[in-house]
């Protein structure tokens, strides 16, 4: 036995409704009330649900079109095998009227003038019978989301889609739409964003040459830098345990610092522990590049060059995983740092 699924009628004056998606693919089994179609007017969405058990079969209606109320648009049968033949789509309705209201061939020849006043039909264009009218494909992934999330997130031209590539349940509910903005603006974001700092060598230059004479170990800028970037991160990011990557030379050798503020600066190793990494440097002060872009794993990314009688520093970073505002306090803190050095040992 076959039950009708029709188009519904949501208003009183209304004469069509718009079918906005099927959440039940054809041929699959469903149970009374299950979701099968969504549907709308110009005041409402809403959900229509199966009546009976069985299979969805006969499907006559595309997504997205307007379907007279009362018409049948599917069938909910029993067994698959003995469904009835499969009606036209109320979709394809016009096109096969008006290919059964095509003129044919032999017609068309009787209207025509003497043969040779008309060139034959070219291999491309055929006769009118061989042409073929394109139709709408039926085909479209399903996305199961309640009425009030798609109209809310049609209203912000929000695309379902995220939420389903993000690995959230369906169906998805209003309480998304949140998730749904994140997401969505994080495809719209930049990748990353970065600000530059100018900061004067000379109190830094003065500063490692008084402690070099103070101290019976070779201190390099590679280790004052690390330090003064590791208590730059401890102070805005708040975190226990920096780890910094820190490139350096000509070839850009990577070493790993662990928490290289918290040591002397004759103290400072290179760390073997396995630690995240909080930020990386490429320190270019050895080399002739004031910039070096690519191959940045870290969400935030120091470059250090010379630039002239100045330090150029430039910060890389993730907008998704510090702040603006974050960030440009981040860069201020280090190149007051590195502008007056003697205050980090106070």
């Amino acid at each position: 036995m076959a039950h009708e699924i029709i188009m519904p009628a949501l208003g009183m004056a209304q004469e069509t409704g718009r079918l906005v998606a099927w959440l039940k693919n054809e041929g699959d089994a469903v149970k009374k009330g299950d979701p099968l179609m969504e549907v709308e007017t110009d005041k409402s969405t809403m959900e229509v649900e199966a009546q009976h058990d069985g299979f969805l079969a006969n499907v006559s209606a595309f997504e997205n079109t307007d379907v007279p109320v009362g018409e049948v648009v599917a069938l909910i049968v029993e067994n698959l095998e003995t469904a009835p033949q499969e009606k036209k789509r109320a979709s394809e309705k016009n096109y096969t009227d008006n290919e059964q209201n095509l003129p044919n061939e032999e017609s068309i020849e009787k209207e025509t003038k003497p043969e040779e006043d008309f060139p034959a039909p070219s291999a491309s264009t055929g006769s009118l019978d061989e042409q073929k009218i394109e139709r709408p494909s039926f085909t479209k992934e399903k996305i199961l989301a309640s009425p009030k999330l798609r109209s809310l997130a049609a209203a912000e031209n929000l695309n379902l889609i995220e939420l389903k590539k993000a690995g959230f349940t369906e169906p998805f509910k209003a309480a998304d739409l949140s998730s749904l903005r994140q997401l969505s603006s994080q495809g719209k974001m930049p990748l990353r964003n970065n600000a530059t700092s100018l900061v004067s060598k000379s109190s830094f230059l003065i500063f490692m040459s008084e402690i070099n004479s103070a101290s019976e170990k070779n201190i390099s800028s590679e280790l004052i830098f690390a330090s003064f970037i590791s208590a730059s991160l401890r102070v805005i990011i708040n975190s226990e345990i920096i780890g910094i990557n820190y490139k350096s030379g000509e070839e850009l050798n990577s070493v790993l610092y662990q928490d290289p503020d918290k040591f002397q600066l004759e103290n400072i190793r290179p760390s073997n522990n396995d630690i995240a990494i909080t930020a990386e440097v490429c320190d270019l002060t050895a080399t002739d590049f004031i910039q070096l872009s690519g191959d940045i794993t870290s969400d935030i990314n120091f470059t250090i060059s010379d630039f002239s009688e100045q330090y150029m520093i430039t910060l890389d970073w993730q907008p998704n995983k510090i702040s603006q505002q974050n960030a440009l306090s981040l860069l201020r803190d280090l190149s007051m740092r590195i502008k007056s050095p003697l205050k980090q040992l106070l």
